[in-house]
């Protein structure tokens, strides 16, 4: 992307937000005039504001496609920028933190995958590119004998302007084969979908941090499994009947989900513990989602109607950018070897074969721990829980050589005292 380009997609952001527009209406906004150049202005946008759009869009540069997704790229970082400042836009996932996500379930071209909270479709844009990266695609046949009717990828939007950004995104990608639909993932309908159950293969999801919602709206279905009004739990519990026997997730929770002590907690952990697969715990950050959220956070890896043995925790510490508001560049970065690692435990081919995951003490960054510890504990997943912290060993010196040290510290002082009052007496 041009600079000139640059200089006008910025000052049309502006331009938008001193009107009262909000991030997520301009970027719809721009959305429906990118895919539709004969679309006509609504509200809250204004005809001078449609100009400027369309002024932009008829640069000569942004005929091309793939200048095209380099400016959409943009629109969506200032989304999630406008989010972070406390802007009325939605939370993203970074975009480094989906590529880890992808790059831990590691796709294939026969895997079905959903995204059931899409955002602006960040999570399926990276598992389209984890394959062509690896020179592999996902099929594009009519149809499949898995009920998926040919879509590989699916996701659900909450409401439809958020849908037109993530499909629009998605094309801009080249990703085709996907189905995004609109709703509630957690409501009564979502199985009539594109999201129906058993389906698929793989689930992406980046759970709410917070929040509740009254019980009569979840899914019946759901509230059978586990009765909560934490949509972190119920998302959990949706994210295993998304997928078929055997299907594998990744999904980001609040920390809080790990060690919570209501019933509805500790029934999710040890659903996850007991009668699924729980691969792994991975620890992010604190601020790996700063500045919009300070919360820390977890990535649970798991796979559907398998046996827990071990669970693999891992402590990122850090993620390549800097904890703070500003989130900068910096080269400490754990998550080359946090992917080297789990490969090499996953025993999978390329990956490090010095790496011996199973011998790693408590001490260390990364440690596997047994089913049976982890039910003794109450099914608490935090990682602070099974490490072990080496104390710094403290040598204390002998009772006799302390008494020896004081009564050369008492003659010391007695010296001193007959030395000042000689010389006080000499002065008089």
């Amino acid at each position: 992307m041009t600079p000139e380009l640059t200089i006008q997609l910025d000052t049309l952001w502006t331009a938008f937000m001193r009107a009262g527009v909000s991030p997520l209406d301009t970027v719809e906004q721009i959305t429906l005039v990118l895919v539709d150049r004969s679309h006509r202005p609504s509200a809250p946008a204004t005809p001078e504001l449609h100009a400027m759009v369309v002024d932009l869009l008829a640069s000569p540069a942004l005929q091309n496609s793939t200048v095209q997704t380099e400016v959409y790229d943009r629109l969506v970082g200032k989304l999630a920028t406008s989010a972070q400042s406390g802007q009325n836009g939605p939370a993203l996932t970074p975009s480094h933190i989906m590529r880890l996500m992808v790059d831990l379930v590691a796709p294939t071209p026969d895997d079905t995958i959903i995204d059931p909270t899409v955002g602006t479709g960040g999570m399926l844009v990276a598992a389209a590119e984890y394959l062509r990266d690896r020179r592999l695609e996902f099929p594009t046949h009519a149809g499949s004998s898995d009920g998926s009717n040919g879509t590989v990828l699916a996701g659900v939007a909450s409401h439809a302007p958020l849908n037109r950004i993530a499909t629009t995104n998605l094309r801009l990608h080249g990703v085709r084969n996907v189905a995004v639909s609109t709703g509630d993932p957690l409501g009564e309908e979502s199985g009539k979908s594109t999201t129906g159950f058993g389906t698929f293969s793989v689930v992406l999801a980046n759970s709410p941090f917070t929040g509740s919602r009254d019980s009569v709206a979840a899914a019946k279905d759901l509230l059978t499994v586990v009765k909560t009004k934490k949509t972190e739990l119920l998302l959990l519990v949706h994210s295993l009947r998304l997928l078929r026997d055997g299907g594998r997730a990744a999904v980001i929770l609040p920390d809080s989900a790990l060690f919570g002590t209501s019933k509805a907690h500790t029934d999710v952990r040890r659903l996850l513990v007991e009668d699924h697969k729980l691969d792994a715990v991975v620890r992010l950050p604190p601020g790996v989602f700063r500045p919009h959220s300070a919360l820390s956070t977890s990535i649970l890896l798991f796979r559907k109607a398998q046996t827990t043995e071990d669970v693999w925790f891992y402590d990122v510490r850090a993620d390549g950018f800097s904890l703070d508001d500003n989130r900068a560049r910096i080269e400490n970065d754990d998550l080359p070897d946090l992917v080297a690692r789990w490969l090499s435990l996953r025993n999978t081919a390329g990956a490090e074969s010095a790496l011996n995951e199973p011998a790693r003490p408590r001490t260390s960054q990364s440690f596997l721990v047994p089913r049976s510890e982890i039910a003794k504990q109450g099914y608490d997943l935090t990682f602070n829980r099974y490490r072990i912290v080496l104390g710094e060993r403290l040598v204390h010196r002998s009772a006799n050589d302390i008494l020896v040290d004081i009564a050369r510290l008492e003659l010391r002082i007695q010296q001193g005292s007959s030395a000042l009052a000689r010389a006080l007496a000499e002065t008089l």
